[in-house]
């Protein structure tokens, strides 16, 4: 597939938003910039993966700027409130994943092993009490992160051959070009894999508008189960 994802599904349904407490995802601040809380299911071609947060379309650019020096400064607040949300998607959607393991995509624009997407994995990690490790072979390149160079990769090597179904994290997807090529090469090597990444997908104002007003409604009108 050229270009980005498809939105497959917003999870901000009354399902979800009648169970929401005041100190959750819906009501608390972003960790970073003035990303938008949105549960949501992206797909790009046969690989699916949840995502907890979305750009704003209007502050996508500093928010942008902000994250990168995050990931160059591997801010350990950023990504601990990152890793408590992400944890907290996994959680709604498959409750205790016991046996699996937790991973994340091949380093490569970040240049560095312990880069903010490995830690904040290792932090999901934690907060799920699963274990963590790396399966594929950094891979360092150049420049900035863009679909268009992303062929020009080298081939995804693995590591580590794990045993168990695997959560796969990333901080940001894009494309998904990087997931639904790490996805691929787990489902080849016959395991089970899951993605769920911290940023995905852009909010226009409109698409805030809409969300925060059936919010809204729905906080004036409590519903009663």
């Amino acid at each position: 597939m050229i270009g980005g994802p498809t939105l497959r599904y917003s999870l901000s349904c009354q399902a979800r938003e009648k169970t929401e407490q005041p100190g959750s995802l819906v009501h608390a601040p972003s960790p970073l910039g003035s990303l938008s809380a949105r549960r949501a299911i992206y797909s790009r071609n046969s690989v699916s993966w949840a995502s907890t947060r979305a750009w704003r379309h209007d502050l996508k650019q500093s928010d942008i700027r902000a994250l990168r020096t995050a990931k160059q400064n591997v801010d350990e607040g950023v990504i601990a409130g990152a890793a408590t949300e992400v944890a907290e998607l996994v959680g709604a959607l498959f409750g205790p994943l016991n046996s699996w393991l937790v991973s994340t995509v091949a380093v490569g624009h970040s240049r560095r092993p312990d880069s903010f997407a490995v830690r904040l994995a290792a932090a999901v990690a934690l907060e799920l009490r699963l274990p963590f490790d790396k399966i594929f072979a950094d891979r360092f390149v150049d420049g900035v992160s863009h679909p268009k160079e992303f062929r020009k990769l080298p081939a995804l090597q693995r590591v580590l051959d794990p045993q168990s179904p695997v959560l796969l994290i990333d901080d940001v997807a894009t494309s998904g070009w990087h997931i639904e090529e790490a996805v691929n090469s787990l489902r080849a090597f016959g395991v089970g894999c899951f993605a769920v990444c911290w940023i995905s997908g852009t909010l226009k104002a409109s698409q805030r508008a809409t969300i925060d007003h059936a919010r809204g409604l729905r906080h004036a009108h409590p519903i009663r189960g």
